[in-house]
């Protein structure tokens, strides 16, 4: 059985040559196809079986070409879902070898040609829709009621064979028995979501795509609404600018013609044998008045000031500034907004340039270039009053000078105002107050410097240096007998107010005091009343507790002992004692007879006048002398009880409460004067005051005041230098003090 298999003919897949199918041409992709299998095994067998590159599979020729194609349907759908197409390229391409017809939608044209039918179509479609549709005649048929009964009944007839019908509508399949249950089903809207999810979610896609499509539209609308507005407020600005162009081109035109007629008369002024500057007030007027905002985009003051300049230059080389302060000022001052001036503040950041024009540090070089008028000021105007001031200005007569600088103070910037005054009118008064003298200059020393305080500003410390000095010399060659000095009182407003009470304590306060006691003489026949009144006149000028100290120091004293003499006399007239009494009284001023002190001397008088008329005539001579003490020393006994410095003092005089003051108010209670000696202290350099029970400050002690504390000589034995004392101690040893 084995051999007889073995032997059986094979059949083989060799066609004959009457069915030999001829070879297709092949497609680029199958050729290369092709050419990746051979030499394959599938390849060789086939070949093996009589198949060949091109021709169809079996006997016949009628099987496929190339190898099964497979295509992936999209996942989770069915067949034909959402029109994919289920034959691959494959089997089209072996139907259209069979001859058999293919659509145009599976067979896959190239590209181009796919937009191009599709364009065509489109092309058509809206050329259908532009055409007119044509007129069709409605041709009327009238039926019968009878007709229309027999129609209705053919047609409700024609459906009763159609068998079982299901309705599949819904959700759950149903039987009805008439079409019309399938027909009556409510189509309308509802929130069913199983109904139509499909068409639900289209609906929603196109309702989405519709609101961003209107909101695009939207914007573009608001954009165009935008650029519409910008388009006309361009258009409003263009159409402004091109008239504000035209209406400037005018104003210059009109500007260059008077230039041209300033250029013109500058050129004619040159020539002329008396200049002036009226010719120009018209042109410079019109442009300062008609052009301002030209004047200065444009800085026209530059034209304007090179034509004036050779004018000006000529008539300043005439002018005397002393005797014609005035001169241009009225034509400057009529230009005065033609006249640009740099405004520089002045404060700390500043340096000084042009000897007084102060600067900001931190300004560009370029920054303080001078204008053209305060180059013209600066080149023709200051050279003038330069040498005006150095070689004919006498500084005792000063009121031509500050008239000049009054005059043109307007029409100087401010660092040509301050180099006047600190380079020139300064020094030469300073030059001249060094030089004063009472006995060989003309005039008073506050001539030389009151004029110029008004005009000093800060500079007051620096002008009053030398002069207070000056002063203070005068009142040290001062002497009672030449009466209240006023040269010399009106200088209190140039002092400080407790420097100029020292200067008094000091220079004056002795001197009235040695008046009282050696110049003045009570004497009630021949009364010489001179001396008293030369210092009764420094009652508004001095401190009334100075004052008054000193009149209970040196007057009351003598007063009381002619009283005693005249009372103790046998044949004294009471009555004649009494008005000498009143009139001495009325001799003082309410400010003084109101003090304690003063009062304290009148009472003892009138105690005295008391006791003499208790006694008769005969024992007048046994009236007894007054015991008259100055008020507030203490005894002996009240040492130990007087007042300590710790506790609460006056305040000084002018109000403002310090140590110093605390001391002067204790010694003034104590019937002692605190003034100043004009030493200092050698060791510590700190001033030295005298505290004395004398005006003219004999005797006492000396002192100074270092660190809220009081410090006195070393006591007697006592090798120490200046230590720290009490108050108690310094009036102490002040009151025992000889003299």
């Amino acid at each position: 059985m084995g051999n007889s298999q073995k032997n059986r003919p094979q059949r083989s897949f060799v066609r004959s040559d009457s069915s030999t199918p001829t070879a297709k041409a092949l497609s680029a992709e199958e050729a290369v196809h092709f050419n990746k299998i051979q030499g394959t095994f599938g390849a060789k067998m086939l070949a093996k079986m009589g198949w060949e590159v091109g021709t169809g599979l079996g006997t016949t020729g009628q099987g496929i070409v190339t190898p099964i194609e497979t295509k992936l349907r999209p996942q989770r759908a069915g067949i034909a879902h959402g029109g994919f197409k289920e034959r691959t390229k494959q089997a089209i391409t072996e139907a259209k070898r069979r001859g058999e017809h293919i659509s145009d939608e599976e067979e896959e044209l190239p590209k181009a040609s796919r937009k191009a039918k599709k364009k065509a179509a489109e092309v058509k479609e809206t050329r259908e829709q532009w055409k007119k549709p044509p007129k069709r005649k409605t041709v009327v048929q009238h039926r019968t009621y009878e007709e229309i009964m027999e129609e209705a009944g053919q047609e409700a007839g024609a459906g009763a064979g159609l068998g079982v019908i299901i309705d599949a509508t819904g959700a759950t399949p149903r039987e009805v028995s008439s079409i019309t249950q399938v027909t009556s089903s409510p189509w309308g809207v509802t929130n069913d979501p199983t109904r139509l999810p499909e068409l639900r979610h289209n609906l929603r896609l196109i309702m989405d795509m519709a609101k961003g499509e209107l909101d695009g539209l939207a914007r573009e609308a608001k954009a165009l609404q935008e650029r519409k507005k910008w388009v006309h407020d361009e258009d409003t600005r263009l159409r402004k600018a091109v008239v504000d162009e035209a209406e400037l081109i005018q104003r210059l035109q009109k500007v260059h013609i008077i230039v041209d007629d300033i250029n013109s008369k500058a050129k004619e002024a040159a020539g002329l044998y008396e200049p002036t500057l009226q010719p120009f007030g018209p042109s410079v007027t019109s442009l300062i008045h008609n052009y301002s905002p030209e004047y200065e985009k444009y800085k026209l003051d530059d034209i304007v000031m090179a034509a004036i300049a050779p004018v000006v230059r000529r008539l300043l080389t005439q002018w005397q500034p002393l005797e014609d302060p005035t001169f241009l000022t009225g034509e400057l001052r009529a230009w005065k907004p033609a006249l640009r001036m740099s405004a520089v503040p002045r404060d700390d950041s500043q340096v000084v340039l042009y000897g007084g024009f102060k600067a900001d540090v931190t300004k560009k070089k370029e920054e303080l270039v001078m204008t053209p008028y305060e180059s013209l000021l600066w080149n023709v105007w200051l050279p003038k009053i330069r040498s005006c001031i150095n070689n004919e200005w006498n500084p005792m007569d000063s009121q031509p000078l500050i008239q000049l600088l009054e005059s043109w103070s307007d029409l100087l910037p401010q660092f040509i105002r301050d180099n006047v005054m600190d380079q020139l009118v300064l020094p030469k008064v300073q030059k001249a107050i060094a030089d004063w003298s009472p006995k060989r200059s003309e005039g008073p020393l506050h001539g030389l410097v009151f004029p110029w305080l008004p005009h000093v500003g800060l500079r007051l410390e620096f002008l009053v240096g030398d002069a207070r000095r000056k002063v203070k010399n005068l009142f040290r060659s001062w002497t009672a007998d030449q009466g209240l000095p006023e040269h010399l009182m009106i200088w209190q407003k140039v002092f400080d107010k407790k420097e100029w009470e020292d200067v008094l304590l000091k220079y004056v306060v002795p001197k009235l005091g040695a008046t009282l006691r050696d110049d003045f003489k009570i004497d009630p026949r021949n009364q010489v009343m001179e001396p008293f009144q030369w210092v009764m006149a420094w009652v508004p000028h001095l401190r009334a507790s100075i004052f008054a100290q000193l009149l209970e120091t040196e007057f009351f004293p003598k007063w009381l002992a002619i009283m005693h003499r005249w009372l103790a006399n046998p044949n004294a007239n009471l009555d004649q004692v009494t008005d000498w009494y009143k009139s001495w009284k009325d001799q003082f001023p309410e400010s003084l007879t109101s003090n304690p002190r003063i009062a304290h001397g009148f009472t003892t008088g009138l105690q005295l006048m008391h006791s003499a008329m208790n006694l008769d005539s005969q024992a007048r001579h046994m009236l007894q002398k007054p015991d008259f003490k100055p008020l507030g020393v203490p005894s002996k006994a009240q040492h130990g009880k007087s007042k300590r410095p710790d506790q609460p003092q006056p305040a000084a005089a002018g109000g403002e409460i310090t140590f110093k003051s605390i001391v002067e108010e204790y010694a003034a209670e104590h019937n002692l004067l605190f003034l100043p000696a004009g030493k200092t202290h050698e060791k510590s350099r700190m001033p030295l005051y005298k505290v004395s029970p004398n005006v003219d400050g004999k005797g006492g002690l000396m002192v100074y005041i270092l660190d809220e504390a009081v410090w006195g000589p070393p006591a007697e034995g006592d090798g120490v230098d200046y230590r720290a004392i009490s108050l108690e101690e310094m009036v102490l040893r002040a009151t025992k003090s000889k003299k």
